[in-house]
């Protein structure tokens, strides 16, 4: 990290983190790193983490976790947001696999709506693989943006086992186009590029994204 815009200054360490929650050394923190648009989030995925269930006691193998962190302009450092589990307890789904945040206009804060977040998942379904949206928005405190819910899961146009939806993507600054590539068919490969639809313009309607 560097800590003036100052040429030739040094990077150094700010912090590091570690993904050995309930001894599991085998979940790859890190195997994944986005950045948002306007760099207030950094995203580091763990797709082999063996998460935590519902029940808060069994472990899935290989479901995964992401883990957010967040930009705080008076300290001039990130600090941990939150971690995120999958949506459902299922085990080797590689949540975590790939991700983007994105945060639509110049000079976006921590409190700009709306920001979008993509989260691939490309063994859920036999590693048919799936993507799930969320959005950013306020807490318990009802005033305080520090959250980020899940409301849309994407699947591909030609669903399959062993495609592996999701094993990367991208997205424009505004999240109304998103890109998502499979390793199927075979080994050829294949992308899929959707433009989100059906969605007012103070978010009032129900995502949805359409093939082009």
């Amino acid at each position: 990290f560097r800590s003036s815009i100052t040429a030739g200054t040094a990077f150094s360490i700010q912090s590091s983190v570690t993904g050995t929650s309930g001894d599991d050394n085998t979940g790859k923190l890190g195997h994944s790193l986005s950045m948002s648009t306007d760099e207030n989030f950094v995203v580091a995925g763990g797709p082999y983490t063996n998460s935590l269930g519902t029940d808060g006691s069994t472990r899935f193998a290989n479901s995964g976790k992401i883990k957010i962190f967040v930009w705080d302009p008076a300290t001039f450092k990130y600090g941990t947001l939150t971690t995120k589990l999958p949506p459902y307890d299922l085990a080797n789904q590689n949540f975590g696999w790939a991700h983007k945040i994105c945060e639509p206009g110049a000079g976006s804060v921590r409190s700009t709506p709306v920001k979008y977040m993509f989260v691939s998942a490309p063994g859920v379904g036999t590693d048919a693989g799936t993507v799930y949206m969320y959005e950013w928005g306020v807490g318990v405190d009802l005033s305080t943006y520090d959250t980020w819910t899940q409301n849309l899961t994407i699947t591909s146009s030609d669903p399959g086992s062993n495609k592996r939806f999701g094993h990367q993507l991208e997205a424009n600054d505004n999240g109304d186009i998103l890109a998502i590539s499979s390793v199927a068919p075979g080994k050829a490969g294949k992308v899929e590029i959707f433009r989100r639809t059906s969605q007012s313009t103070d978010d009032s309607v129900q995502h949805s994204f359409t093939l082009v």
